[in-house]
């Protein structure tokens, strides 16, 4: 209790330390009345009894620290003071603060902004329970070498049924739906929706905001037709209704019974689980799962040759990856002996960690080590500002050492003032920070996981305010450990600081320079080979011309438009819808040409297994080939070269004899050294004859090599899912609304979605990678800034201290030239150490970005060359002002005031 009472007594002395004072200055001047009154009676004249009684009680200013020291608040007192004092000395020095608060907000919002990202992606809990143990269960084919296929429905029954290394096992696809004009919207919407079997939730440990999930009688064929909405949707279009619960919606003109509201984290990683399938639909474009439906398959409607369902699973307890895969693959080899469909099929078991994070944690990490290389640039060019101000105040420093400061004290002033200046380069940091995570939000990906809901949180500001006090801390042991080595005699006599060892000081000054500039050096190393990889990328041919050309797609609803496959392919309605829709875009101003296919050229859509009619047994070793359902004018509209034979035509209509074109790796692969023309691919229970070859688009990413693939035509192979492309002489933006009309023109309750021009659709495919380069260059231009200004400031420093010695050479005789020689010379020597140790460090450490490459070396030449010419180049640049101010030094004027 005595404890606690001391404590509380200590705090409130805290809250109310200006009365306190005023008081122990009442109560002292109180005392020395008394006293002096006293000694007056005993014979001393008023003025000396007043002396004698001061002299006694020692004085007001000592009187007040005893009663601080009793209270225990004199060390607040000396912290006030220290905090006005080093606040004054920074306002008589405002273009010294101004350049390192600055210098620190760079670094510590460059900083903040990139933690933000990998804490929102990287370290933040997944919204899944126990996520470590869920697994994707790939499908492997030997023969395209291809490991991250989806799944068929019965191999997914089998492997659930039989797998003992699995607690779970459940089937997920992506999907997309219309959702029909209804109360909450005035138009039918286009909506990106995910079928799950109903153990999913279950798997993954996720539970509904309200409602239920769904049950295993609605998860089978001909169930009552049941929906969960996703968050989002839910606070969008009806507004966080409660009631949303029991209500119906239509889907795809079906009537549908919302069952539950799921949490948004519901949907976590799905998008890159897509993304990693070696075949899948870029349908989840907005990131964000909007309806959640019941998979409702069977072994009829999803017979064993076909693959469209991703498999996710949980280790049973006690089981490693490695266990699993091996138990795993042994069920494959079983299906393989026992189904031809299964012919050349594996598995491959990845951690959904993996699968998700896989791809964006070395550019994170990349990213992050760079961010911390110009934090580490910022502080050494603000230590190195710190010396050449300590210097400039050591007469200040010698003086308050003559008069009794410790050196604990000169400590402190000095650690108080660096922390006002990290302190606020901290607080400027944060709005650096704000506006640089805003700006990185913008160029990042969508593919990169949780990005959207990335932002600056308590820990990360914490993380800001402990950076900001560590550096302050550091920055003031700088002046510190100067004040040690001060020869306090010689600088109070006017010997100068050079009688305390300058030479030295100059040789730590320097080896910061060089530190610096090394540091820039290897970012700036790092982002030419950034940009040159992403260079060499946009120079891939992509077998397509993007320029001019907009897309968009639409989904046809089943319930206006049947799909009775009894009567494949006489879908008369999609054959009607398709055949108006290219009238009408045909028709408009400044369309010089449309078509439709089931997929655009950098969307990597489905494969299929396929024979060769004559040679049907060596269809056994092939992989499957991608397919494209195109209209007549597709090849026209997207630049796509003609190698042979032709393309397909208006006169390829349902009623005609069945036609493909393959494209040149399928003729390279399935009919080496011979002409394809006139054979006949096999698929889908029906032969068509191949009557052309055409260029080579690479469907899978720039990246990737373009896969074999066949082209067959939409007025003969309905598609229910079409991407509408259209090409102009124009801005491609300037056809979206005439495009959308068109569209409603023909059905209006069909909605439009993914419009956009292909160009952009380009640089999204490889955002990731432009991503890297553009935030890179960003770091690598701000590090080698501050390592310049370093280099100007120290020279400026330098020249400015040497002013008497450039007096007498320049009185002896030396010119101008001669005089900013000597300084260009002493600051290109500082930037080829520099750059030769950053060079030397860009060596070892370019193996980091090995990975993120394309087409370009880890020791690309280029780079290398280029990189010390330009920081060479800058450099000279960044001496030429003080080498100007030296050549113009008034040799009378500076032995004068020396």
């Amino acid at each position: 209790m005595r404890l606690f009472a001391e404590v509380r007594a200590r705090f409130r002395a805290l809250l109310h330390l200006e009365q306190l004072t005023r008081d122990a200055d009442e109560e002292f001047r109180f005392h020395v009345d008394m006293q002096a009154e006293q000694l007056v009676r005993e014979g001393f004249t008023p003025d000396e009894a007043r002396r004698r009684a001061l002299t006694r009680f020692g004085g007001v200013p000592r009187t007040r620290d005893e009663v601080g020291d009793a209270r225990g608040v004199r060390w607040l007192q000396d912290f006030a003071f220290d905090v006005r004092y080093g606040w004054r000395q920074l306002r008589h020095s405002p273009g010294f603060a101004a350049v390192a608060v600055l210098t620190l907000a760079l670094g510590i919002g460059a900083n903040t902004a990139i933690v933000s990202v990998v804490n929102g992606v990287l370290l933040r809990p997944l919204p899944f329970a126990d996520a470590g143990r869920l697994v994707m269960l790939w499908e492997t084919d030997r023969h395209s070498g291809t490991t991250r296929e989806p799944g068929s429905w019965p191999d997914y029954l089998d492997y659930q049924r039989t797998a003992r290394s699995l607690a779970g096992l459940d089937a997920i696809t992506g999907a997309a739906v219309n959702l029909g004009a209804d109360g909450a919207g005035d138009e039918s919407v286009r909506l990106s929706a995910m079928e799950v079997t109903h153990g999913f939730f279950d798997l993954v440990g996720i539970r509904p905001i309200m409602g239920r999930p769904f049950s295993a009688e609605e998860d089978r064929p001909g169930a009552l037709r049941v929906v969960m909405l996703g968050e989002s949707l839910w606070r969008g279009r009806y507004l966080a209704d409660p009631a949303i619960v029991g209500r119906t919606i239509r889907l795809d003109d079906v009537p549908h019974v919302v069952i539950g509201v799921l949490p948004a984290d519901a949907d976590f990683g799905l998008d890159q689980v897509h993304a990693r399938a070696s075949y899948h639909s870029t349908y989840l474009s907005d990131g964000d799962v909007d309806v959640w439906l019941p998979a409702r398959a069977s072994e009829s409607s999803y017979p064993r040759d076909t693959h469209p369902f991703l498999l996710m699973g949980r280790l049973a307890p006690g089981t490693s990856d490695d266990a699993a895969q091996r138990e795993l693959a042994s069920l494959a080899a079983g299906l393989e002996r026992a189904y031809g469909a299964d012919h050349d099929r594996g598995v491959h078991v990845e951690s959904l960690t993996q699968v998700v994070f896989g791809p964006v944690r070395p550019v994170l990490l990349l990213l992050l080590g760079s961010v911390g290389l110009v934090l580490l640039v910022a502080c050494v060019n603000v230590a190195n500002l710190l010396l050449a101000r300590s210097a400039v105040r050591v007469r200040e420093v010698a003086v308050r050492g003559a008069l009794g400061a410790g050196i604990g004290r000169l400590a402190r002033q000095f650690v108080v003032e660096s922390m006002l200046l990290a302190l606020m380069g901290g607080a400027a940091g944060i709005v650096v920070a704000f506006a640089g995570l805003r700006a990185l939000l913008a160029l990042a990906p969508a593919d990169i996981p949780r990005v959207s809901r990335v932002g600056i949180d308590a820990p990360v500001l914490g993380v800001t305010l402990a950076v900001s006090l560590g550096v302050g801390l550091v920055f003031g042991l700088v002046p510190t450990v100067r004040a040690l080595r001060l020869d306090l005699i010689g600088i109070l006599r006017g010997e100068g600081p050079a009688a305390s060892g300058g030479r030295g000081r100059r040789r730590f000054r320097d080896g910061l320079i060089v530190a610096e500039l090394a540091l820039s050096v290897m970012l700036v190393v790092c982002a030419g080979l950034a940009v040159r990889s992403f260079w060499s990328v946009l120079r891939v041919d992509p077998g397509f011309r993007s320029a001019g050309v907009l897309k968009a797609e639409y989904q046809l609803p089943a319930s206006r438009y049947p799909q009775d496959y009894s009567k494949w392919p006489a879908w008369s309605e999609i054959h009607g819808f398709n055949g108006e829709l290219l009238r009408r875009l045909r028709a408009l101003p400044g369309v010089d040409a449309a078509a439709i296919a089931s997929a655009h050229p950098l969307d990597a859509g489905f494969t299929n297994s396929f024979t060769v009619v004559g040679r049907e047994e060596e269809a056994r070793d092939w992989p499957e080939i991608s397919v494209r359902i195109v209209s007549a004018g597709y090849f026209a509209t997207l630049g796509v070269r003609l190698s042979r034979g032709r393309v397909i035509e208006e006169s390829d209509a349902l009623a005609a004899t069945p036609v493909a074109v393959i494209n040149d790796a399928a003729a390279a692969r399935f009919f080496p050294g011979g002409d394809p023309i006139g054979h006949e691919i096999r698929f889908w229970g029906v032969s068509r004859r191949i009557v052309g070859v055409v260029g080579n688009e690479r469907l899978r990413g720039l990246t990737e090599s373009a896969p074999s693939a066949v082209y067959i035509s939409l007025a003969q192979v309905p598609s229910a899912s079409g991407v509408v492309l259209v090409r102009t002489t124009r801005d491609p933006l300037s056809l979206a609304l005439p495009v959308r009309r068109a569209v409603r023109g023909v059905d209006p309750s069909l909605a439009v979605y993914g419009v956009e021009a292909l160009p952009e659709t380009l640089l999204q495919s490889v955002g990731q990678r432009r991503f890297a380069m553009l935030v890179l260059s960003a770091f690598a231009a701000v590090t080698l800034v501050l390592a310049l200004i370093g280099v100007h400031g120290v020279l400026s420093y330098t020249t400015s201290q040497r002013t008497h010695e450039i007096g007498i050479r320049v009185a002896l005789g030396a010119t101008g030239g001669r005089v900013a020689g000597l300084v260009v010379r002493g600051g290109l020597a500082l930037a080829a150490w520099g750059t030769a140790l950053g060079m030397a460090g860009a060596l070892a450490g370019s193996r980091l970005l090995t990975g993120l490459l394309y087409g370009v070396g880890r020791l690309d030449p280029w780079t290398f060359i280029a990189v010390p010419v330009v920081v060479l180049a800058a450099s000279t640049l960044a001496t030429w002002l003080p080498a100007r101010r030296a050549s113009r030094v008034d040799p009378v004027e500076a032995l004068r005031a020396e």
